[in-house]
Formats: C-alpha cells, structure tokens, sequence
C-alpha cells in the first residue's frame, strides 16, 4: 500500500523545513534562517529500514497568494467546480515564472497529498495569510493546521479563531523542541484528518514505538560493551629485570586514559547514530587524567553517586576495594587488604572513591618484569562513565532533527541521572560492576556484559529516560 503523502505549506520563513525535519527524523532536511530557501518541492520519507510508513513534502512558502486567490475567483463558476479552478490555474501557470511557487506547492495536494498548514505563532495573522488559507480550502483537500512558535510573543488564540474556519484540525507543534512523545500525539492528531489514512497512519505509529524499543535495545548494548570494555582495561609494558618502572608509569598512564576516551567517543558516537544525529554537535566536558584524580572535580560533583548513594551501595552489595600497587614476586599488597561484608563494604567503597587504576609491577617467566595499569578499581568511576553516556542518550534520544544548534551535556550544576536510581536500582548496577572487575575469563565476561545489557534493557522499558508517554 501506498504511505500518506503530507504536503507541508505555509509563508515563507514559517518553520516549514523544521517541522518535516522533526516529523520526518531526517536531519538531511536543509534549514535556514534566511526567507525562500525552500525554492522547489522536496520530499522526505519516514523510514524503518527499507520500508517506508511516510512521506513529507517540504514545500517552498507561498509567493503571491493574493494575486492567486484574486485569479481563481475571477474563474470561479460555483462553488462545486473549485478544485477544478484550481487544477486550471496549475495547468495554466505551472511553466511560468510568475507563479512558480504557487504551482510548486499546490501539485502535490492537486495529487492527492493532505495537507499540513505551517503559521507562526508568535506573529498575528495577516491578510497574505489569509489569501493562503482560501487558496488551500479551494483544493477540496483534508487539512491541518499547525501552531509553530518561532518568537517568544503568543498570538495562538487569535490564530485558532481564524483557524478553525479552514482547517479540520488545529494543533500546537514546536519543530524545535518536540521530543518523540510530542511527535506520536501530533501523529494520533493526523488519524482524524482523513478516515482513508488512518490505518496506515497506526500502522506507522506501531512501526515507530517498535523501532524505539529497538534502539533502546541497541543503546543498552553499546552502554554494556564500553563499560566491560573500561572496567577491565589493562596496559602493559615489558621491562628488563634491572630497571625502575616508575619513570615508565606515565606514559603507559597515557595510554590507559586515551583508551579510555576512545571507549567513551566510540559508544557516544554510535548513540547518535542509532537515533539519527550523526551529525548533531554535543559538548561534554573530556575526561581528564590528574594526578591525584581520575576526573577533574568540578566534574565528579555533579555526575555519579552522591558520596552518601556510594557507601550505602557499597554496603549493600558488600563492595571491597584491593590496593593500589602489587609486587606479585614478593606478595606485598600496599593500601588495605581484601574485605567483604556490608560494613567492610561501605569502608572500602569511601575509601576506595577516588583511587586511580590499580598498577601492577610483577615479574614474568623469561625474566624481566611486567609494568601493568589497570584494571579500574576506583568505585565511582563506572558511575560517573554512565552518567555521561545516559546524559548523551537522554539527549539523542528525545532530540528533535529540526533543532541542530551544538548541545553542551554537564555545564550545568545539577546532577545526572544516575543519582535518581532507586537503592534497588543502584545495587543491581554495582553487583553488575563488581562481577566485571572479578571475571578476566571471556566467557565469563560476556555473560556479565550480557547480563548489563539486560539491565540496561529494563530500566529502558520502565522509564524511557524521561518518563515520555506515547499515544496509543
């Protein structure tokens, strides 16, 4: 079956672009500030895969509606016959420069396309407008009306008196700002439109919340991968049996951190991916290698478990933290040795805060010695990696194309949203953590990743990061 046709039309500089951008999750649709952009018809497809559930025409904004309006009624013979004015006007007009824009815009509904009626709210109607409205109730076509605010003044009632006069329907829809909730109701709003369209029209909304329980599934796997991956990274240096490895420690400090970035980069990179915005810009402050911190502090303030959320965590999952340096030759274990228990737990899980990677100096068969860091064994630090990436996903997930201004995550002094787990939550994800640190097998391995991953999955499902509510 054929999908829905939209036809997007409106005045120049209305938001036109933006609404089939958000509407359409294409963030190819070109947007300008600058009026006439648009020139021609363009059309955009809502796809999953290969299958498409919608199309969108972006149109360029009327140009001489009053002229048209003025020419249509000086052909008019009744009222029956408007759609066939029309269509005369088109067949009259379509090759010249005059009306260019007029015949670009009307084709798509003259075959058949419904129409969404894009005005800006923050601006009082005019009577160019006016002329647009009675040009597009001629087309004998079904129509909707969309309240976009561009400005910061509101002239909605005024609109919706003069709306409702032309138009089936009338809806607010910020392009800018709606996140996926906001886009399935305005989708529900279109069923009523037309009665021809509106199993399609289901038919797509059931395909879109589909394709988000997929991403989220998606999104959960990479979130599992890069954590496994950082919670049991390790760098090696091989070393002659004579030499101090302490002037080797920064360097391959290095390479443990740029590791560390390149996780983070890769994961938040395909994030954006999975919902559309490769080429979103986002901001986040870069993890930074101190040398008496993992993070800089401005940064562990806000992101991660509160120091109290720590220790009970700690002492719920019975959390132990080894030491910081280990001669495996001699058996010296320099920090506090291995506790279990809850209040051990709780202690361990203080002071274990804000320790950096574990470093290993041991020696190996073929003689010599083996400088290794890692694995982390600092207690916040899967916390605050987590923190950044729902902070990312939260962002992707609900971002609408239309709006491509670079974000910045985490300047801000509130905190994430990890902090907001429940005790439950938060004991699940650090038992989770704690199995990684413990399994250096493979197999073991993929069976706690796996394990994350289901994790991931639930509180996905539970939530949706914001709580968004979907029309059914």
């Amino acid at each position: 079956m054929n999908s829905p046709l939209f036809v997007v039309v409106g005045h120049v500089n209305r938001g036109k672009s933006s609404i089939v951008s958000t509407l359409a999750a294409d963030d190819s649709v070109a947007i300008d500030a600058m009026p006439g952009t648009t020139r021609d018809c363009h059309h955009y497809r809502m796809r999953i895969g290969d299958a498409v559930l919608l199309e969108f025409v972006d149109t360029p904004g009327f140009e001489r509606p009053r002229q048209m309006l003025a020419w249509l009624k000086d052909h008019e013979t009744n009222t029956a016959d408007r759609g066939q004015v029309v269509w005369a006007f088109f067949d009259l007009h379509q090759e010249s420069d005059t009306f260019h824009q007029e015949c670009a815009l009307i084709k798509p509904i003259l075959e058949g396309g419904l129409i969404l009626y894009v005005v800006d709210a923050s601006r009082p109607p005019s009577v160019k407008e006016e002329a647009e409205m009675e040009i597009l109730r001629w087309t004998g076509s079904p129509r909707m009306a969309l309240l976009n605010p561009i400005g910061s003044t509101d002239h909605a009632e005024e609109w919706r008196s003069v709306l409702d006069q032309y138009f089936n329907l009338v809806r607010s829809f910020d392009a800018q700002r709606a996140d996926f909730g906001e886009r399935m109701k305005l989708l529900s709003a279109l069923r009523e439109v037309n009665e021809v369209n509106r199993e399609p029209i289901e038919r797509a909304m059931h395909a879109l919340r589909d394709d988000r329980r997929a991403n989220l599934e998606e999104a959960a796997e990479v979130l599992a991968e890069m954590l496994a991956e950082a919670l049991t990274l390790t760098k090696q240096k091989r070393l002659a049996m004579d030499i101090d490895p302490r002037p080797y420690h920064a360097s391959l400090s290095d390479r443990y951190y740029d590791r560390i970035r390149a996780l983070e980069s890769q994961a938040q990179q395909r994030l954006k991916e999975i919902f559309g915005h490769r080429s979103l810009e986002v901001e986040q402050k870069k993890i930074e290698k101190l040398d008496d911190d993992l993070f800089n502090l401005s940064l562990w303030n806000h992101l991660g478990l509160t120091s109290a959320q720590l220790i009970t965590t700690g002492a719920a999952t019975g959390a132990a933290a080894g030491g910081a340096i280990e001669f495996a030759g001699g058996g010296i274990l320099l920090g506090i040795p291995l506790v279990v228990g809850a209040a051990a737990g709780a202690a361990a899980c203080w002071w274990a805060g804000r320790r950096l990677p574990r470093v290993k100096v041991r020696g190996i068969p073929l003689g010599g010695q083996m400088l290794q860091i890692g694995p982390m064994s600092n207690r916040e630090f899967p916390w605050v990696l987590l923190d950044r990436s729902l902070l990312l996903l939260d962002l992707v997930s609900h971002h609408p194309h239309a709006s491509r201004q670079r974000v910045t995550l985490g300047s801000g002094t509130s905190r994430g949203l990890v902090s907001t787990f429940s005790a439950s939550l938060r004991n699940r994800f650090e038992r989770l953590f704690s199995q990684l640190r413990r399994t250096p097998a493979s197999e073991q391995r993929e069976r706690a990743k796996s394990a994350l991953a289901d994790a991931f999955t639930d509180y996905f499902a539970e939530c949706d990061l914001k709580n968004s509510s979907t029309v059914r």
